[in-house]
C-alpha cells in the first residue's frame, strides 16, 4: 500500500457514506456498495444546457432482445435491426449486470440502460456501427460482490479468488458460446467489456488483465473505494501499456475517488483523447438513470466515428475528498465531440481568474479563496473561452455537511471537532482527521483558530 496506509481512503463524507449509502445495484439489495445521495446542492454548469440526456429516441430500425440460458446463468442478447436477414458479422459488447441492461421488467431495481434504444438511434444517425450487446446477469446477493470484486473485501465479504473464477468463466465459457450461437467477429479487436459500480471494477480488471480478449473498456462509476482502494497498487505496479481504450467516469455526487484512477493510467503511457476518456459528471448519481445518460460516449468510442472537432464546452466544478493529499475544488471541463462523445478535457486547459483579489485557479484546475467571495474565472481550451462562477456559498454548505458528519460541537460559523470521538465515527485516527483539516483549510473556506490534544476548532469565513 501507498505511505497514507490503511486511511487512504477515509474522507469527509464517511459517515454520510455510510448513512446514505444505496444498494447500488445489488440484486434484493443484499449488498451494500457505498455510495453516497447527494448531501449537497447540484453545482453550476455555465454557458451551455445542463448534461444532456440520452440521445432522442426517434422513429429508427430497432433491432431485437432475447434472454438465452447459459447453465443457470442468464444472457441477455441484443441483435441490431437487420441480424436476421443479413449474414455479417458484428463487433460485440459486453455488460455486466446483464439483467439491468435492457428491461426494466427484468432489473434488479426496476431501472434500465435502455442501451438498445440508445445504440439503434446512434446507428441510425450514423454515428456508430451496428453492434451485438451481450448482457451477462450477476447472481443473486452476496454472490454478485464476489463475482465482481477482484480483491479482499470485508464488506462483502470475499478474498478475491472468486471473481478470478468469474473472469476465467466469462473467457472461457461465455465468449466461446457467444462467438458459436452468433455471427460474431471472433477477436480482441471487436470485443469490448462494459460494467457500472462493481460491475465496473470487474470490467477494468478484467479487461487490463486480459488485452488479449479485449480491446476497449468502460467503467461507469466503478467502485473504486473496494479493498482501500487497491485498484490503484495494482495497476500502478503493472508493467508495459496494454493496447486499450479506456473508458472511465464519475457523479460529482457519488463520492467515490476517480481521479487518482485517471491519473494512474495517465502515467502508464494513456493519452487523453487518445486511447483514454473520461468524464466527471456534475449531474451523475449512482444509477441507471445517469449510465443511460453517458453508456453513448463509450460505446461510440468502440465502435463510433472518430473525433474531428469539438461542438461544445460546459464548465462545472467539484470537490475531490480522498485525504489530506488529495482534497481539492476542481474545476471541470467537458467538450462535446462532432461524433457524439462527451468528456472531461484534462490537459491543455487555460485559466485565467477575473477577480484575482478573491482567490486562484493552479494549472491543474485547483481553486482556493482568498475571500469569501465567488471566484469568476475564464476557462480556454484551443480556440473557445468560456466564463464560469465558482460559487463560494456552494462550498460552504458542502463543506459544513462533511464536518457535520464527524463529532461536532456548534456555534454559528464555529466548529469544535472532537478528535477522538470522530474518528471512531468514521473509524479512522485523530492524527489522519487532524491532516485532513489542515489540509483542507488551504481550500479557503474556514480557518483553523485552535489545535489542541482532543479538539480542533475552525471557523467558517462569512462577508
Amino acid at each position: 500500500m501507498h505511505s497514507s496506509g490503511i486511511f487512504k481512503w477515509s474522507f469527509w463524507g464517511l459517515a454520510v457514506l455510510i448513512l446514505l449509502a444505496l444498494s447500488g445495484c445489488s440484486n434484493n439489495g443484499n449488498v451494500n456498495e457505498k455510495v453516497a445521495t447527494s448531501p449537497f446542492p447540484n453545482p453550476t454548469i455555465s454557458n451551455t444546457s445542463q448534461a444532456s440526456d440520452s440521445p432522442n429516441i426517434g422513429v429508427v430500425a430497432k433491432g431485437t432482445v432475447h434472454i438465452d440460458k447459459l447453465g443457470e446463468r442468464r444472457i441477455f442478447v441484443y441483435l441490431p435491426a437487420g441480424y436476421e436477414t443479413d449474414d455479417e458479422r458484428y463487433s460485440v459488447v459486453y455488460m455486466h449486470d446483464g439483467q439491468n441492461v435492457f428491461n426494466t421488467n427484468t432489473s434488479s431495481l426496476g431501472k434500465e440502460w435502455r442501451v438498445e434504444e440508445i445504440i439503434d438511434q446512434l446507428v441510425a444517425d450514423g454515428t456508430m456501427e451496428k453492434v451485438i450487446v451481450i448482457g451477462i446477469a450477476s447472481s443473486d446477493g452476496s454472490e454478485r460482490g464476489k463475482e465482481y470484486v477482484p480483491f479482499p473485501e470485508k464488506s462483502i465479504p470475499t478474498d478475491g479468488t472468486s471473481a478470478e473464477e468469474f473472469t476465467q468463466y466469462f473467457i472461457k465459457t461465455v465468449i466461446p458460446y457467444v462467438d458459436g450461437a452468433y455471427r460474431t467477429i471472433p477477436d480482441r479487436d471487436h470485443r469490448m467489456i462494459m460494467g457500472s459500480s462493481f460491475g465496473g471494477i470487474q470490467a477494468l480488471w478484467m479487461g487490463y488483465q486480459h488485452p488479449e480478449t479485449f480491446s476497449a473498456i468502460a467503467a461507469l462509476s466503478p467502485a473504486t473505494w473496494v479493498s482501500n482502494g487497491r485498484i490503484l497498487d495494482e495497476l500502478a505496479k503493472e508493467s508495459g501499456k496494454p493496447a486499450l481504450k479506456i473508458w472511465l467516469d464519475m457523479g460529482v455526487t457519488e463520492g467515490m475517488p476517480i481521479d487518482p484512477l485517471v491519473n494512474v493510467l495517465k502515467s502508464k503511457g494513456f493519452v487523453s483523447g487518445k486511447d483514454l476518456f473520461f468524464q466527471m459528471d456534475p449531474l451523475g448519481t449512482h444509477e441507471e438513470k445517469s449510465w443511460n445518460r453517458r453508456v453513448h460516449s463509450p460505446l461510440i468510442m468502440f465502435a463510433g466515428k472518430e473525433a474531428v472537432q469539438k461542438i461544445k464546452l460546459e464548465v462545472s466544478d467539484y470537490l475531490t475528498l480522498l485525504g489530506p493529499e488529495a482534497l481539492n475544488v476542481r474545476l471541470n471541463l467537458i467538450a462535446t465531440m462532432d461524433n457524439g462523445m462527451g468528456y472531461t478535457i484534462l490537459d491543455g486547459v487555460e485559466y485565467q481568474v477575473l477577480n484575482p483579489e478573491v482567490g486562484q485557479v493552479d494549472i491543474a484546475g485547483k481553486v482556493s479563496f482568498l475571500k469569501p467571495e465567488s471566484l469568476k474565472v475564464n476557462v480556454s481550451f484551443q480556440d473557445v473561452t468560456e466564463e464560469h462562477l465558482v460559487n463560494y456559498e456552494h462550498y460552504v454548505k458542502v463543506f459544513k455537511v462533511y464536518v457535520k458528519s464527524l463529532d461536532v460541537d456548534e456555534n454559528g460559523d464555529e466548529f469544535s471537532i472532537n478528535l477522538k470521538a470522530s474518528a471512531r465515527k468514521i473509524n479512522s485516527s485523530p492524527e489522519y482527521i487532524t491532516a485532513l483539516v489542515s489540509s483542507a483549510e488551504k481550500i479557503g473556506i474556514y480557518k483553523i483558530k485552535e489545535t489542541q490534544e482532543d479538539v480542533i476548532r475552525i471557523t467558517f469565513n462569512t462577508k
